[in-house]
């Protein structure tokens, strides 16, 4: 006869067949939440900011690792190619380490939409790749930030000696996911062939070299490696201008002049690679083909042709200064450090490159107050402190001097030197701008909000006359 089980086991029963239900229901319903994000219709804007991650390795042979990191770096330059605005590996580095990140990790979607919030990007490009050394898959999807938006995967196969071309047209499917209202209608020019930098062509050993140069952890293996890429790949720009920045690192301006030859302007890299041209020629004491350089920058922000305009730069105005400056230009010298001054007035070399040209020219009120202005921009500044008393004494204000060294004193400093009345030696302690902020040639919209007008100028550090 059967017996009913006790109360307590049928109420256990009833709850472990409920839950069961619960999980059964709510698994489909989550899975067609996801499916439907990933097919949602992305929003009809136009991409922001974007961060690129490197791809993940999903295949069994390790010794594709470095691939990873060079399909990003190939999303980075063909999106770039395009005209959008796509945040550096350096940049995407800075932002991990800020949150305590590795860069070697697997990320989460929601860890992703942490590092690109760090990153103030707006869009995030992610993929993996599969290879067993015949064939190879790539896929890739676009994460959407504001408005949360998921896309399907794209996804190219091809063997892998066409790997490259394989990735040009897996960045087509990432610029028309990115940009649908500007893609082109379906077959027309959405191919390999579009994308003109890097070409399609480029070799894979080519690319493999590159991107150990750029992960290597000393500078002879980073030459190195970048050198074999640029004599695989001579067209190529991007190992030309990274062995120009690891020698122009080191001060070395005899080697990295050639290097930073083979970039042309028009290219991501060519402004920089100009700027720190112009640097290099104020380092060896050529000024003229110094004015040349930053010239031809200046002569950009002119330009009506988009992909040829550049932003007025700060950095670029003072050097141009300083290279007048040297040439025995006085006022047009004069001129560009009072633009520097203007589009970041908190930045003290600028005015004391200022009063430099102006006392070079003899007109010494307009040198006080330009040192005056500096000395209160960075009261710990002694080489403006020195050229403001020698300049107070110049114009027979000696007390007013006298109170200026007293401060220093009482501030702890020594005794200022007189400053040199030479013109020439006088334009020798001009200060040149060091680095390049690459940040501000993004568009408006997309710049950094921080930059110029918030100060950070006044924070850069001098040394041995140079803004660094």
């Amino acid at each position: 006869m059967f017996t009913m089980p006790p109360r307590f086991f049928r109420i256990g029963l009833l709850a472990a067949c409920a839950a069961f239900c619960a999980t059964a229901a709510v698994r489909p319903a989550m899975f067609r939440q996801s499916e439907g994000a990933s097919r949602a219709t992305p929003p009809e804007t136009h991409p922001g900011m974007l961060l690129v991650f490197p791809f993940e390795n999903d295949g069994r042979m390790a010794s594709l690792d470095w691939l990873g990191e060079g399909l990003a770096e190939l999303t980075v330059e063909r999106l770039q190619d395009r005209g959008l605005s796509v945040l550096s590996r350096q940049e995407r580095l800075a932002a991990l380490e800020k949150i305590g990140l590795p860069d070697s990790a697997r990320f989460s979607h929601a860890t992703m939409m942490k590092i690109a919030a760090e990153a103030d990007a707006d869009e995030v490009v992610f993929g993996r790749f599969v290879s067993d050394g015949k064939a190879v898959t790539l896929e890739a999807r676009v994460l959407r930030i504001s408005p949360p938006w998921l896309s399907p995967a794209y996804t190219q196969t091809s063997s892998s000696e066409d790997l490259l071309r394989a990735h040009a047209r897996l960045s087509w499917q990432i610029l028309c996911a990115l940009e649908p209202k500007n893609c082109s209608p379906q077959g027309a020019n959405t191919d390999e062939s579009s994308f003109a930098d890097p070409p399609p062509s480029l070799r894979v050993d080519a690319l493999e070299n590159f991107v150990r140069g750029i992960l290597a952890p000393d500078d002879e293996s980073h030459i190195r490696a970048l050198r074999e890429a640029a004599r695989v790949e001579p067209d190529w720009d991007r190992p030309p201008f990274e062995l120009g920045q690891v020698y122009f690192a080191r001060r070395d301006c005899e080697s990295a002049l050639p290097w930073f030859s083979r970039v042309p302007p028009n290219r991501p890299d060519g402004p920089e690679a100009s700027f720190n041209t112009g640097v290099c020629h104020l380092l060896r004491n050529d000024a003229a083909r110094a004015e040349a350089a930053f010239s031809g920058l200046i002569e950009r922000t002119r330009s009506v042709d988009r992909g040829n305009w550049l932003p007025e730069l700060s950095e670029v105005r003072n050097n141009l200064g300083v290279a007048r400056l040297r040439l025995g230009k006085w006022s047009e010298a004069a001129t560009e450090f009072e633009r520097a001054a203007a589009l970041d007035e908190k930045e003290p070399d600028y005015w004391v490159n200022l009063g430099i040209a102006k006392l070079a020219a003899r007109q010494l009120a307009g040198a006080v107050a330009a040192f005056e202005h500096a000395s209160k921009l960075d009261p710990d500044d002694k080489g403006a402190r020195t050229l403001l008393i020698s300049t107070l004494e110049s114009l027979g204000r000696s007390s007013d001097a006298a109170a200026v060294r007293a401060e220093s004193a009482e501030n702890g400093g020594h005794a200022a030197s007189p400053a040199p009345q030479d013109p020439a030696a006088l334009a020798r302690l001009a200060r040149v701008s060091m680095k390049f902020d690459r940040a501000l040639l993004r568009p408006a919209d997309d710049a950094p909000a921080a930059h110029p007008s918030n100060g950070v100028g006044s924070q850069k550090r001098k040394n041995n006359g140079e803004h660094r």
